[in-house]
């Protein structure tokens, strides 16, 4: 099959090339309070544009913020915690509690460094110590299955892309490399977020296992019946239908990185490239379906399972080694 141009692409959606961060060239932290970050980052050996996700989760900037578990100041310390952190200094000082922050996170990253293998995970394992303490952290060997702390991990590493960047990088992900010139756009459009990437509950009415509760993609639903495309230009290197994916497509980037794509559960007979192809960003792979091991019957489970595996990765059948979050890599695109 020859590359197929946008014109004729199977979605005839926009595509898009790179995201514009909304904190814009000064990243987005309040000016009087940039300089503390700025040191608190470097004593924390952390991105500034971390520190402001967490300050904003946490406080949302407010340096007279309390909560009612008892936590106070920008960076919501628990008065035991600020006893060892705070220098003998005013909680509610903002410069002494974001030097605080600073100085409690590096020592974090010290705790949970033998959890950590590249740098994205050393960044989330420290969140999730700041939020549920280091000891959950070592004591579940990873994010701690608590919905507050699964949902405080990836809200800061978002924020610090989108918000506090000043290019739309994401944290940690140099290991990722170059995403390359081309251009890039959802793999099915008006798509409702539905799973994300990482530890979650086992969904109902699937078979549960290691790969169900530790998410390796995320999941788009719409509804039923919506067309899958390529987010970017790719080679099909797989398709083919199992127990637990269902009718599936695998295709490599053909730009510089060469990420492995793997889109499950497609509607019975609906695939619509073969292996060997060069399609264009854009190009209808199949249709939304339930196939394979989902939650739900009939309209209930029509998902997409849409999973990145870095460029090392085999391409010739579904795995789930070497995954990394898609959500990061589609918004540094542009995409969300």
């Amino acid at each position: 099959m020859a590359i197929a141009s946008d014109e004729e692409s199977a979605s005839g959606a926009s595509t898009a090339s790179g995201c514009s961060p909304t904190g814009g060239n000064d990243g987005g932290i309040p000016s009087e309070y940039l300089p503390y970050v700025e040191d608190a980052a470097s004593e924390a050996e952390l991105p500034v544009s971390l520190l402001g996700g967490l300050f904003q989760t946490e406080s949302n900037w407010d340096e007279r913020a309390t909560s009612y578990a008892g936590a106070m100041g920008i960076g919501q310390f628990m008065p035991g915690t600020w006893a060892d952190y705070g220098n003998g200094q005013d909680p509610f000082d903002p410069a002494a509690s974001i030097a605080a922050t600073g100085r409690y996170l590096k020592d974090l990253q010290a705790m949970i460094a033998p959890l950590a293998t590249t740098d994205q995970e050393r960044l989330e394992l420290t969140l999730a110590a700041y939020n549920a303490g280091p000891g959950n952290v070592l004591r579940y060997e990873g994010i701690p299955p608590y919905p507050e702390t699964q949902n405080y991990v990836p809200t800061i590493m978002e924020l610090a892309q989108v918000e506090f960047s000043e290019d739309c990088t994401q944290p940690g992900g140099s290991s990722i490399g170059d995403l390359g010139t081309g251009e890039w756009t959802h793999p099915v459009h008006g798509g409702r977020f539905t799973s994300g990437y990482g530890p979650r509950p086992c969904p109902a009415g699937t078979q549960c296992n290691e790969y169900t509760t530790n998410h390796g993609a995320i999941d788009y639903a719409t509804g039923g019946g919506a067309q899958i495309v390529a987010p970017t230009d790719m080679q099909i290197t797989a398709t083919g239908t199992n127990q637990y994916q269902g009718e599936y497509v695998i295709g490599r980037m053909t730009d510089d990185t060469g990420l492995v794509f793997q889109f499950h559960h497609c509607q019975t007979g609906s695939t619509s490239v073969t292996i060997g192809d060069t399609v264009a960003v854009g190009t209808g792979l199949c249709i939304e379906g339930n196939t394979g091991n989902t939650s739900g019957g009939a309209n209930a489970g029509h998902h997409l399972h849409f999973q990145i595996n870095l460029a090392e990765a085999d391409d010739t059948k579904p795995t789930y080694t070497h995954t990394t979050d898609p959500e990061p890599i589609l918004i540094e695109r542009g995409i969300l």
